[in-house]
């Protein structure tokens, strides 16, 4: 029954959570912390009214219409009665503006942007409200950063760029059409099950599905889910969330996509295997191990998996001596993504260093938003409870963005001097080599 995927009929419309999703909202820790973020810098100029200030209403219509073309962005989540199920997506009413689009009271100073960008003012999110929000910020040279965050259950990355697609103006144009919001959590309930039977053959099609699983693994969910409530009150009283996943340090920057294009694939990479490899000679010089560094690094099934599949990502360990220079690390770590990539089958444990790495291409060319020219793209790694921290790379219009967030001890300003460290040391490498200019 977690395997059921979306279903709509004429009178109410349910989705049941996969079980594979739930673990992003398992407690409040997990839920408050793992929220996916993305900022675009746009100018301000075609948000102005005669007066110079914001037209703070166009804005949020702009950004609110979004939010209407989807219907996962215009669910909620409802629990099943006693926990028999996961959680189940069902349509949330009218969505209020006041509560997805907040807005930074002033101008931020420098040193505040980098957390604001990461998310931090995308605050409060509720459970009970539809799993998104953006928060729009005034910079100082007048441009516009409109920060948008989404729960992970709601998505992993490439699930949410379609939503981004349709903020810079492609994408479906009209409102989603959803069925009714089920009544009550058991009439809820008696949709997903009544689905859940007319999809089996009959009742021993129906017995070997439901057996399928193992019971154990069936209990102990249930188990979680009514001790779900105490856990969170208990977390809540303990203070628990800001000792398992406290507010992470951010840092960003920018470089040109072209030459580390090419750096990547003179070193026999990609710029995905660069970033990994960059992430990589971080943990071989700020973090203290073995003989190995390793990360961990998202690698989707998608094209395994239906299209509709919320979240496709699974988290594939990368290993290489921590001596290896950044042109062995570049190699290696494309060899052992080839090879995952050709057989499904790698090494799927955690890292040691509690450190992953991603890049994501996004645009080749100039976007707009509202008839506002998008200057730059952040995308922001998820924060996971737990991890040291994460670098995410992504490309829009030439240029190359960087976004790092790290857990106390470790300061996001060295991870970015490692990182360009690197990539200066690699170039003088291969002009002493082979006499490229750096």
């Amino acid at each position: 029954m977690e395997h059921q995927e979306a279903a709509v009929s004429p009178l109410t419309e349910v989705e049941l959570m996969r079980t594979l999703d739930e673990k992003f909202i398992r407690t409040s820790i997990e839920f408050e912390a793992m929220w996916p973020t993305a900022t675009i810098i746009v100018e301000s100029g075609p948000f102005r009214g005669i007066d110079g200030a914001i037209d703070r209403e166009r804005l949020e219509a702009v950004l609110m219409a979004v939010g209407e073309r989807f219907v996962e962005t215009r669910m909620r989540l409802m629990d099943a009665p006693l926990g028999l199920t996961a959680p189940m997506w069902v349509p949330a009413g009218p969505l209020d503006a006041g509560y997805h689009v907040g807005w930074f009271p002033r101008v931020p100073t420098a040193a505040e942007e980098p957390a604001l960008f990461a998310g931090a003012g995308n605050v409060p999110r509720l459970r009970d409200r539809p799993l998104w929000r953006y928060c729009v910020v005034e910079r100082a040279d007048g441009d516009l950063a409109i920060i948008g965050s989404a729960q992970h259950a709601l998505g992993d990355a490439l699930f949410a760029l379609k939503f981004v697609d349709a903020l810079l103006g492609d994408g479906p144009g009209a409102p989603a059409r959803l069925g009714a919001a089920p009544r009550s959590r058991l009439s809820g309930l008696m949709v997903v099950w009544g689905r859940w039977l007319r999809a089996r053959t009959g009742p021993r099609d129906a017995w070997h599905e439901y057996w399928r699983k193992p019971f154990r693994k069936r209990l102990s969910r249930w188990g979680g889910r009514l001790l779900r409530p105490a856990r969170n009150r208990a977390i809540d009283r303990r203070g628990l969330r800001a000792l398992f996943a406290p507010q992470p340090a951010a840092a960003y920057w920018f470089t040109e996509l072209a030459p580390a294009a090419q750096l990547a694939e003179r070193l026999g990479g990609g710029v995905s295997d660069l970033v990994t490899a960059l992430a990589l000679r971080v943990v071989a010089r700020l973090e203290d191990g073995p003989g190995e560094a390793s990360v961990a690094i998202p690698v989707s099934r998608r094209r395994r998996e239906a299209q509709a599949v919320r979240n496709s990502i699974v988290m594939l360990r990368v290993a290489v001596s921590r001596a290896a220079p950044l042109a062995d690390v570049v190699a290696a770590v494309h060899a052992q993504v080839r090879a995952f990539g050709r057989s499904g089958e790698g090494d799927l444990s955690s890292a040691e260093s509690g450190a992953y790495a991603s890049y994501l291409p996004y645009r080749r060319s100039p976007a707009a938003i509202g008839g506002a020219a998008v200057r730059s793209v952040l995308l922001w790694p998820v924060p996971i409870p737990g991890s040291r921290f994460g670098l995410f790379a992504s490309s829009y219009a030439g240029g190359l963005s960087f976004t790092a967030l790290s857990a106390p001890g470790l300061d996001p300003a060295a991870i970015r001097a490692v990182v360009e460290d690197e990539l200066a040391d690699a170039w003088s490498a291969l002009a002493a080599a082979e006499g490229v200019a750096p």
